[in-house]
């Protein structure tokens, strides 16, 4: 009896081993050829899908702006939020996003002598460095255009007066408030909290209260002789201050 028992235990160990072996050697394949959908997507030359942010970029300069795409190829600020200030922000790779309309379906780009534009389709012109700055606001350079020879950054920004500035120029830089952008709230949560209004409780109390009705032994005022109605009586109490 003790025979069978080995063998037959023996052979159970072995399945059990071959099992764990099988395991173990897809486990090892699959992470040998798994690849995430964000490089299948770069590599065929496609927009990444993963990261997006719909939001509206705010820039702090003048009276505050708020960056907007026009459907023909403008792009400028507006102190309002409207329709074409609402834009999607994607990762297209480590540090490097792309900026596209909602409302105008246009990306932003920058040519190679700095200017802002919004074109179609999605080129190499559409691609801004994020950089996270110390005053919580955010910078976008281009990633193709710089001045080559002092190696300088060409930023997204905006005047005093709401018209997008000319990245090549010398006063364009990081550290001014022209471009600094802060990306607000979730377009849900623009038109959640677009307006409010502020209702007065007491008027609304007094609204719904019925009309007052007075005893017959206790008259409501006084009557006016020339009009014929009764007129409220308020009485005024006198305060005294002591010390």
């Amino acid at each position: 009896m003790n025979v069978p028992l080995s063998v037959f235990t023996f052979a159970l160990l072995q399945l059990i081993c071959a099992a764990v072996i099988v395991v173990s050697a897809v486990v090892v394949t699959g992470s040998v050829k798994y690849v995430s959908l964000e490089d299948q997507l770069l590599e065929e030359g496609t927009i990444s899908g993963s990261g997006r942010r719909t939001c509206r970029l705010y820039c702090r300069v003048g009276i505050g702006f708020h960056l907007q795409i026009h459907t023909d190829g403008r792009v400028n600020g507006s102190h309002e939020p409207s329709h074409l200030s609402v834009l999607e922000l994607f990762a297209v790779s480590q540090g490097v996003i792309g900026i596209r309309g909602v409302y105008s379906n246009r990306f932003l780009a920058m040519n190679k002598r700095g200017r802002l534009h919004a074109i179609e389709r999605f080129t190499d012109d559409c691609r801004f460095w994020e950089r996270f700055q110390e005053s919580s606001y955010n910078t976008y350079a281009s990633v193709l255009h710089r001045n080559h020879r002092t190696g300088r950054d060409w930023y997204v920004a905006l005047n005093k007066r709401g018209k997008s500035k000319m990245g090549s120029s010398p006063r364009v830089k990081s550290q001014h408030v022209s471009t600094h952008f802060l990306p607000r709230l979730n377009v849900h949560d623009l038109q959640s909290v677009r307006g409010f209004t502020i209702t007065d409780r007491i008027k609304e109390r007094r609204k719904n209260q019925p009309p007052l009705t007075k005893p017959p032994s206790q008259p409501y005022g006084d009557v006016n002789a020339e009009t014929g109605k009764r007129v409220q009586t308020v009485k005024y109490w006198p305060k005294f201050r002591f010390g």
